[in-house]
């Protein structure tokens, strides 16, 4: 099997990079939010709010252990242009401040104290992906390269 043209995992490591992340509600529509994220132990881990009455639909993914879908994507063409798009199932986690913070880190100048209330909110749920199918794919020069794909963790970006 073809690997990844850049390293997927050192790709999903870079500050500042959002995840577009896919579910679907207890209806059936779609839901679509970009969101914070780090990849740490073959898993992307996430902070939600919980939204008072209406549960948000990714933590009920999470909740129910439903399948979700990630894309991490640059888009700066012609020199970077990469792709990670994943699949797998949710879980609803532990509260683990050190992980949260590690989340908002990634992203944020400075932490503070109003970002550590932020991170101890009993609002908000910890809960994590494990991508089990996906492809990662690189346009350098806007050139087609071949596509790296997976369907089993083990095959993943993040097996060896």
């Amino acid at each position: 099997m073809d690997r990844p043209t850049f390293a997927v995992p050192g790709f999903l490591d870079e500050p500042r990079l959002p995840a577009s992340v896919a579910t679907t509600t207890g209806r059936g529509n779609p839901a679509l939010a970009m969101m914070w994220f780090v990849a740490e132990e073959s898993r992307l881990w996430f902070h939600t709010p919980a939204s008072g009455d209406r549960p948000s639909p990714f933590l009920a993914a999470a909740r129910d252990e439903r399948e979700v879908a990630v894309m991490v994507a640059t888009f700066d063409p012609p020199g970077d242009v990469r792709q990670v798009r994943m699949t797998g199932p949710a879980r609803l986690e532990t509260k683990d401040l050190a992980r949260i913070r590690r989340i908002y880190e990634r992203y944020i100048a400075a932490w503070s104290p109003e970002w550590a209330d932020h991170a101890a909110s009993p609002d908000a749920r910890l809960w994590s992906m494990s991508p089990v199918r996906g492809m990662a794919v690189a346009y350098p020069g806007l050139e087609d390269h071949p596509v790296f794909r997976w369907s089993t963790a083990a095959d993943g970006p993040f097996s060896s």
